[in-house]
């Protein structure tokens, strides 16, 4: 294993996005996952029943014991609720701001099917202490708009709000914001010194669950291995990609991604070069 990532979230009960999404991204790009919990929920592929929210010191102290422990080479945030945590979150990476962590902070605003998760305080709290120390920032549209208090309906409207956003103080902004003309997902990044446009082709499928929260976490894996913005982002674009081609249809209104795709492939691999002793083809005896 390679990089250390520490991600603050919530935990996700049908195992589809959240702290779940974010340790099954870790692991299958080959990073070790470490996880402090910020809310518990009750959900399952049709939304969030219920949302218990954890102590504000106890988030602070899973992050700070780990960190004093393992360490870690990212971090990435995912559902903070309020803005007692997004304090708290914020006072250790104030602590840290000085060991060259990669911050990732997936401003997870918005659920899936539109309920607003955090109220304007937490939201302002959110800009004020997290911007300020994140590496890259990687909002929906919806979230977006929210954060800039800006109307997003093209590229233009893009460039602005991830221009307001990096004004506030993120490094890098990675912003989606929905489907081109061409039917594409369009992304736009935008950095001190370059902005880049990628479209991705769009699946037919509604296996999209915990996109978000694996797009930030394949961002933040490839942080910690020392990957630059540009290599870790557009890696993180094809992850997300593939996960969602390759999921499985669990006969649900909705479903979750194929974070293990990459596994698998290569089980399926190995498998075919075993021969019937058991050992692999061309391997010492």
């Amino acid at each position: 294993m390679s990089g250390k990532v520490l991600t603050v979230a919530e935990s996700d009960s049908c195992g589809a996005a959240g702290l779940q999404a974010d340790t099954k991204t870790i692991l299958a790009l080959g990073g070790y996952a470490m996880t402090a919990v910020s809310a518990v929920t009750s959900q399952n592929t049709n939304g969030i029943a219920h949302l218990h929210t954890l102590e504000p010191w106890f988030v602070e102290q899973q992050m700070r014991v780990v960190l004093e422990d393992i360490g870690a080479n990212a971090i990435k945030t995912g559902i903070l609720v309020n803005s007692e945590i997004v304090n708290a979150v914020g006072d250790v990476l104030d602590s840290y701001r000085d060991h060259g962590i990669a911050v990732v902070v997936d401003p997870s605003i918005i659920a899936r099917r539109g309920e607003q998760l955090m109220d304007e305080t937490a939201i302002a709290t959110l800009k004020r202490r997290l911007f300020i120390r994140s590496t890259v920032l990687t909002p929906k549209k919806r979230e977006a708009e929210l954060l800039t208090g800006m109307a997003i309906r093209d590229i233009d409207d893009m460039r602005h709000a991830a221009s307001m956003m990096r004004t506030l103080g993120a490094e890098t902004v990675l912003l989606k914001a929905g489907e081109a003309a061409s039917g594409k997902a369009v992304y736009l990044l935008a950095t001190e010194s370059d902005e880049r446009i990628y479209e991705r082709p769009m699946i037919a499928t509604k296996r999209t669950l915990g996109a978000g929260a694996t797009l930030a976490s394949a961002i933040a894996v490839s942080l910690s291995q020392k990957m630059d913005i540009i290599t870790a982002v557009e890696r993180g674009l094809d992850y997300m990609h593939h996960a969602m081609l390759y999921a499985r249809d669990y006969d649900t209104e909705a479903g979750p991604m194929n974070h293990a795709f990459a596994i698998e492939k290569n089980a399926e691999a190995l498998a075919k070069d075993m021969p019937r002793t058991g050992k692999v083809k061309g391997s010492p005896t």
